[in-house]
């Protein structure tokens, strides 16, 4: 299938998402639109860094702030204690630490790495360079999101057997 082709077969769904009120298909619909920009754009147009970049950042930012949402909105509606407050806002210290940390290393990273490709330290400047240095980012974005509330589980859920053996 050409990008064209492809680009009708995601607007259809989208408009037959809206017409039969299926809400499941529109994301189905936008990944195949997103996937034939992309495509477009890596294929026949040309990346444009800058953008690609500030892209990244914007989206990293979006799920950690979607996260943050999901974690702390309901904690705000009950009744704490000044403790509770404390953790309440180390923690969300520690999330924006986290997201401050992946928004500079998503544009850190590519930007040191396009210095080493063209100072010709790293003689690799080839599509798989890219995707290595792609997966290099991903991974260390992962390890600061994943670790650091790992660890907060282990600390919060022994915590709360030493208070529940405490209690009894």
């Amino acid at each position: 299938m050409t990008l064209m082709e492809l680009l009708a077969v995601g607007i259809a769904v989208l408009i037959v998402a809206h017409v039969l009120r299926r809400p499941w298909l529109r994301p189905m619909g936008l990944t195949v639109i997103l996937a034939v920009y992309v495509a477009a754009h890596a294929i026949l147009l040309g990346i444009q860094v800058l953008a690609a970049l500030v892209f990244v950042v914007l989206l990293i930012t979006h799920v950690e702030l979607r996260i943050l949402a999901d974690r702390f909105a309901r904690l705000y509606e009950a009744a704490l204690s000044a403790a509770d407050w404390a953790r309440l806002r180390a923690a969300l210290g520690r999330a924006v630490l986290r997201l401050a940390t992946a928004a500079i290393l998503a544009v850190v990273v590519p930007l040191f790495a396009a210095d080493l490709a063209v100072a010709g330290v790293v003689p690799l400047t080839t599509i798989p360079s890219a995707i290595l240095l792609a997966a290099g980012l991903v991974a260390v974005i992962l390890a600061l999101a994943i670790l650091p509330s790992l660890r907060g589980r282990g600390a919060y859920s022994s915590g709360r057997t030493e208070r529940g053996a405490k209690d009894n």
